[in-house]
């Protein structure tokens, strides 16, 4: 298996180098010092929630933009969020749930999506006789939990919208990764209720699965880049290049999946071969549907509609997973969007199709 190591990131940088220099960015504005940025890093976050940062860095889109962006660790979610708030960390990936019940004293406000979709889905196996959600009417349907959390009230909330009463169908606990999709092609349950992201890997493997999405929110992202409403005041312009790398980053998925992937592997920083590179590309394929890219000509990626949010927020509030149905406009903004989209797409198309694979 050939290794991959610091030459090859320096191979990587040389060749983007000179695809940027034949093809003239709109991002390539007059010379300007480098921003600072940190992202808190909790520890406890799936590695693939990480995907858009490791690209934009080992892409050189942050290093395009004139940003420097470091790490800070913290010790699980309520850490980062904590250090966050304070403004001694930028910016917090984050689901948008912790939002919608902050801590006390703890404030943060999400301004670019790293998915597209909304993250709970239900998954059956392909050969499975279900076919829309309704058929799930007498099913048991696995979850992580059968009771109070936010992905057992979206999934009880989709199935409500296609028709079902809480009598019509059984959630049983099933836990998570291995065991839960065990379960499920063991057909102990009919259907699993999980984050999109946890299925993901196993679809990537070979598991096959028809996946149903809510009727209502389906289209209403659930993760992405939140940061203090004092970090977004004052560095506004760096959350803005901030934002545009993140964007260049769901598009090289789009445009060249395997590029994509090497950028990633580059960037996390351990050596990699060829098989890493493959099953990282199969990855990013699967998944490049639910990216912030999903729909490249748009001139809205990254952003998270406020009226669906609300709507999420509701149906939280209502089943009391959240005591106050704060307003949407409280958690999120799309202040940066339309900075974050202006700049070439098709130069930026070009230069990404030409991007080094291997």
């Amino acid at each position: 298996m050939r290794r991959h190591s610091s030459a090859i990131r320096l191979h990587f940088t040389r060749k983007a180098g000179l695809a940027l220099c034949a093809i003239p960015l709109l991002a390539l504005t007059p010379a300007r010092a480098d921003d600072t940025l940190s992202v808190v890093k909790d520890g406890k976050t799936p590695p693939l929630m990480n995907t858009l940062n490791l690209i934009a860095e080992g892409a050189g889109f942050y290093k395009e933009e004139h940003l420097k962006v470091t790490t800070i660790a913290s010790d699980g979610p309520a850490d980062a969020r904590r250090i966050c708030s304070s403004g001694q960390g930028d910016i917090c990936p984050v689901g948008i749930e912790p939002l919608l019940a902050p801590l006390p004293g703890v404030e943060l406000k999400m301004f670019l999506s790293r998915i597209s979709k909304f993250g709970y889905v239900i998954g059956v196996p392909e050969d499975s006789p279900v076919k829309t959600i309704a058929d799930l009417k007498g099913k048991k349907i696995g979850v992580h939990s059968a009771t109070g959390s936010s992905a057992t009230v979206a999934s009880e909330s989709a199935l409500s919208a296609a028709g079902l009463k809480p009598g019509d169908y059984e959630l049983v606990t099933i836990g998570r990764d291995d065991q839960a999709v065990a379960e499920l092609a063991s057909g102990k349950v009919s259907a699993a209720a999980l984050p999109f992201y946890e299925l993901l890997p196993f679809i990537v493997g070979g598991t096959k699965l028809r996946i149903f999405r809510h009727p209502a929110l389906g289209d209403v992202p659930s993760s992405g880049y939140a940061a203090a409403p004092s970090v977004i005041a004052a560095k506004a312009d760096a959350l803005k290049h901030f934002s545009r790398a993140i964007v260049k980053a769901s598009l090289l998925i789009r445009y060249n999946p395997a590029a994509a992937a090497r950028a990633l592997l580059i960037a996390d920083g351990n050596p990699f071969g060829d098989a890493d590179l493959q099953r990282k590309t199969a990855e990013l394929t699967a998944w490049e549907d639910d990216l912030p890219a999903a729909d490249p000509a748009s001139k809205r990626i990254g952003a998270i509609p406020i009226a669906g949010t609300q709507a999420y927020i509701q149906l939280l509030a209502s089943a009391g997973v959240i005591k106050t149905a704060l307003p949407a406009s409280r958690v999120v903004t799309d202040e940066f969007i339309a900075f974050a989209n202006d700049f070439d797409r098709k130069a930026f198309q070009l230069f990404a199709k030409a991007a080094p694979t291997k």
